[in-house]
């Protein structure tokens, strides 16, 4: 686990937002978080806890968590990054707390919110959105409870010298708390009723020994009877006896003989399937044969039958040939047939174009260029005259137009500063009238307050009475339920005791001579004890303790739920105060009618509001309307000048260019003659495109001809066939092709080329087959339950010798377990019970880890040891710690050390409980690690050696951040965070990469 990243406002001491990037301090591994004396260093500590766990280690109440100094719109928040492996989380958290409302006077309550979010390709993605939620993924994700990070990740020193100092049985409650090793006591029970279990086993095991014994001497007889009738008897063959338990030697025997009579089941087996696979090959040979004579004639056949059609197939050859070479020629000699057409068309195309041309133009084409030129020209002026011509009456209706736009637009002008003369007027009637409004509605909020106050009180004075008689029954259940509990216990301890004073009778009553005693073992009884006659059983003992658990559980119950209802009866008298229900009645109904009154006024008030806001936005609508309407006035009077102009510049134009003459005539005329010269040269520039491709598919239609063995054109084509008339020939020659290829690749095999004419007769060799297959399937059979019956028995033999087994060590058993459940209750050397024992490994361990390091922060003088010797006066022991002085080679209590030495040990003792804590937590990655104050009690030697241990904290990418004051620390660990207090009270946060001055 690593802490990246703390943000957080409004917190403790610190009024503004702050935010520590802790992953910058990575490379130098140990960093400092210094300050003056009550700063709020340790509250950087208590927002980190705070963001994962919901609470703080130093605030008590959750209201103490906001700033005193944050102000009605600034949120409490802390915000903290954290990576777990390849995670990068953010947890989001604000406790709940009062704050003073932003509008009148009160407060009002923020309720607790937790976000956490996972940082995805796409950003955060929030994965929890409640406390709850977010509390129960914390711990899922980090795993470690809040107790078991504040041990492992935030040491404050002084919490480990009370754990250095301790007492065995404090020692013991704190490391139940963090290692959780659960109701070891429970095994106890446990244990007893695996005792009473015994007795039961017992029996049950030897009625399964006396059930397999009968079954394993009828599979004896059976096996015994199946050798007689199979001939193979054996005269050393075991006889069962015909009484008595099954012996070791019976259970032999019979799987001896089993394992004989399934090698002969298994050999019979063996030789039917042999006969029966040899009768399956000679079926399957004379099959085989048969498929072979039968390919090779329908081979022959086939050839007979393709030679038929020879002739015939072979002139379809050379048809298919003569067409695929006309197809591959028609392309050239089609285009060749085109082009013949194409050069009639144009030299009849010229002919025609050449009688239209002028009179004045000679056919020729140099002298048509020319004129064209000319024509293209003349044409163009008239178009653009005519198009002129046509735009005139256009222009003079948008000049039209354009003045008119200009009018309206003046007047539009005039008819919005009118209106905007009037709004003064209006808006000071509003404004007087809303605030004799809102004097009328002071202390709405009051008035609310005072309604809800005295309905409350109202309601509380009339839940007085009726919760006193609650209180009443609740007191007379809890009496009644106390006194039934003192009975109960009573009653459980007077028959537990009747219980231990007969136990020895009652062993004694189950004694048999030559038998062992399940205590001593002994097989003499030379005085067994009398049976006590107030002795009891176990199941009555227990039940009367379930009994008295039970009455104890309800008179607590009935206990808490006095407390309870007397609690709220105290509440809501304390709510109620001293007046009577009327005079409360009558105070409720005057608040009530005040609050009436500052409702309507407010209401009043917020409807003059509204009118206000309107009409400003209407006045302010009507002056952005009032700047426009000058704008376009401007611009229509500006495009009305401009359509003026652009119109009597037409007019110039158009006179200009006509001359006194008719646009459409002069258009017609030009683009007439224009046409006649293009049509001219277009033919004229087609007959030489036409002579130029003759000529070219001439010479490739004769190429072709040639190429494909064709003499004249008449014959190429007559040669043609369609595409599927090809495709058809070419597919019948083809089946022909391949069934005679077919048909002698069968005949050139080699298993067909000296089969001979002999066919064989499959019938008898179906009937041996047949006969050899019932007799193999009939000794399977045999077989299978032959290894039916042997699995069987050997069940049954293992059981018997199972119950055997067990049976004789059954005795072994109960003493074993007395002796342990002994050792669980404390009954040994060191009086450890089990949860002694086993928290008693955990302190080892942790005083092993913590020497690793109190060695080199003391320069080898002190060490911690794990006493386990016995307490005072018999009491428990194995949670003992001593100090080893290396000086004088004698171990002393902590109580002894100075302050300083307390601080290095407890600090070792810390750090050691966080190693094993993070181990016992499934191996929890921890790369952050805060160690709070303490360092002032050193001398300079003892601190240095102690940062030499902080330093040896960083190995494997641990960052250790340090809480001191100490100036040492300071010059020596560069990066750090530095606690100062803000002018006006308050703290901030300054986060420095360099060293900073000392603190004058």
């Amino acid at each position: 686990m690593r802490i990246l990243r703390l943000a957080l406002e409004a917190f403790g001491p610190f009024r503004d937002r702050f935010e520590v990037d802790f992953s910058s301090f990575e490379g130098d591994g140990v960093y400092l978080i210094a300050g003056p004396t009550g700063a709020g260093k340790s509250t950087v500590l208590d927002a980190i806890s705070f963001a994962l766990y919901g609470s703080a280690p130093r605030y008590d109440e959750r209201a103490h968590l906001r700033s005193d100094l944050a102000g009605p719109g600034s949120p409490t928040v802390v915000e903290l990054d954290v990576q777990l492996g390849d995670r990068v989380l953010r947890v989001l958290r604000s406790p709940e707390y009062e704050r003073p409302k932003a509008r009148g006077t009160g407060t009002t309550r923020e309720p607790a919110r937790a976000t956490l979010f996972e940082r995805t390709a796409d950003g955060w993605e929030a994965i929890a959105t409640t406390t709850k939620e977010v509390g129960h993924e914390v711990g899922r994700l980090v795993g470690l409870t809040k107790q078991e990070f504040l041990q492992v990740i935030l040491l404050a020193q002084g919490g480990f010298a009370e754990f250095l100092r301790a007492t065995s049985d404090e020692r013991k409650a704190l490391l139940l708390r963090l290692f959780g090793t659960g109701d070891l006591g429970g095994l106890r029970d446990l244990l007893e009723a695996d005792r009473k279990a015994l007795a039961a086993e017992r029996e049950a095991r030897e009625a399964v020994l006396a059930d397999r014994g009968r079954r394993v001497r009828e599979a004896v007889a059976a096996l015994a009877a199946d050798d007689r009738a199979d001939g193979h008897a054996d005269d050393d063959a075991v006889e069962s006896a015909d009484a008595g338990a099954v012996t070791v030697e019976e259970l032999d025997a019979l799987e001896a003989a089993l394992a004989e009579a399934s090698e002969r089941a298994a050999a019979v087996a063996a030789r039917a399937s042999d006969a029966e696979r040899q009768a399956r090959h000679a079926r399957d040979a004379a099959r085989e044969r048969l498929a072979l004579l039968r390919r090779r004639d329908a081979a022959r056949d086939a050839l007979a039958a393709l030679a038929l059609v020879g002739d015939e197939v072979d002139a379809a050859r050379a048809r298919l040939d003569e067409a695929e070479r006309a197809a591959e020629a028609r392309g050239a000699l089609d285009r060749w047939a085109r082009a013949d057409g194409g050069v009639t068309a144009a030299d009849a195309a010229l002919e025609l174009a050449a009688a239209e041309l002028p009179d004045d133009v000679e056919a020729a084409r140099d002298a048509v260029v020319v004129a064209h030129d000319a024509a293209g020209d003349d044409a163009a002026v008239a178009q653009a005259a005519a198009e002129l011509e046509r735009a005139m009456p256009g222009l003079a209706i948008a000049t039209a137009r354009a003045a008119a736009a200009a009018e309206a637009a003046s007047e539009a002008l005039g008819a919005a500063r009118a209106e905007r003369e009037r709004h003064p007027a209006e808006r000071d009637r509003l404004v007087g009238a809303r605030e004799a409004a809102s004097t009328a509605a002071a202390g709405a909020d009051a008035a609310e307050a005072a309604v809800a106050t005295a309905q409350d009180r109202l309601a509380a004075a009339r839940d007085v009475a009726s919760l006193a008689l609650e209180v009443g029954a609740a007191r007379a259940r809890a009496t009644t339920a106390l006194e039934l509990a003192r009975t109960e216990t009573a009653h459980a301890a007077a028959l537990q005791e009747a219980r231990i004073a007969g136990i020895a009778g009652e062993l004694a009553a189950g004694l048999a001579d030559d038998e062992p005693c399940p205590v001593c073992g002994s097989t003499t009884h030379p005085a067994p004890a009398e049976p006590s006659p107030d002795a009891t059983t176990a199941e009555a003992v227990a039940a009367a303790w379930e009994r008295a658990e039970a009455a104890v559980a309800a008179a607590r119950e009935a206990d808490a739920a006095l407390a309870e209802v007397d609690a709220r009866r105290a509440a809501r008298a304390a709510v109620a105060g001293d007046d009577d229900e009327q005079a409360l009645a009558a105070a409720l109904d005057d608040a009530r009618a005040e609050r009436e009154r500052r409702r309507s006024a407010a209401v009043e008030r917020a409807r003059l509001q509204r009118e206000l806001e309107a009409h400003d936005a209407a006045t302010a609508a009507l002056d952005e309307r009032i700047v426009a309407l000058e704008a376009d006035a401007a611009q229509a009077r500006e495009r009305a000048a401009a359509v003026a102009a652009r119109e009597a510049d037409a007019r110039e134009r158009l006179d200009e260019a006509l001359g006194g003459e008719d646009a459409a005539t002069l258009v017609a005329s030009s683009t007439a003659r224009r046409d006649a010269l293009q049509r001219w040269l277009d033919a004229e520039a087609g007959r030489r495109a036409a002579l130029t491709e003759h000529a070219e598919a001439a010479a490739a239609g004769a190429a072709a001809l040639d190429a494909h063995g064709f003499a004249t054109r008449e014959a190429a084509v007559e040669a043609r066939l369609d595409a599927s008339e090809r495709t058809a020939m070419r597919a019948r020659i083809r089946d022909h092709d391949a069934q005679e290829a077919s048909a002698r690749g069968v005949l050139a095999q080699p298993e067909l080329a000296d089969l001979g004419d002999e066919v064989p007769e499959l019938e008898p060799l179906e009937a041996v087959l047949a006969e050899a297959t019932a007799a193999q399937r009939a000794a399977a059979r045999a077989d299978a339950e032959a290894d039916q019956r042997r699995r069987l028995a050997l069940a049954d033999a293992a059981a018997a010798r199972s119950a055997l087994a067990a049976l004789g060590e059954g005795a072994a058993h109960a003493m074993a377990l007395r002796a342990l459940a002994g050792a669980l209750r404390g009954e040994n050397p060191r009086r450890q019970d089990i949860e002694t024992y086993v928290l008693a490994t955990r302190l080892a361990a942790i005083v092993d880890a913590a020497n690793l390091r109190l060695a080199g922060m003391t320069g080898g003088r002190f060490s911690l040891l794990h006493d386990e010797s016995t307490a005072y006066r018999g009491r428990a022991s194995g949670l003992g710690l001593l100090a080893l002085d290396a000086h004088t080679g004698k171990a002393r209590t902590t109580e002894s050390l100075s302050g300083g030495e307390t601080f290095l040990a407890s600090l070792a003792l810390a750090l050691g409980l966080a190693d094993v804590v993070q181990a016992e937590a499934g191996g929890v990655s921890l790369e952050t690690l805060f160690v709070d104050e303490g360092f002032g009690s050193l001398d300079a030697d003892t601190l240095e050696q102690a940062m030499a241990v902080l330093d040896d904290l960083r190995a494997g990418g641990r960052s250790v951040g340090v809480i001191s004051h100490v100036q040492q620390m300071q010059e020596r660990i560069p990066a750090r965070i530095r606690v100062v207090p803000a002018p006006g009270g308050g703290s901030r946060i300054v986060v420095a990469q360099e060293a900073l001055p000392a603190a004058g």
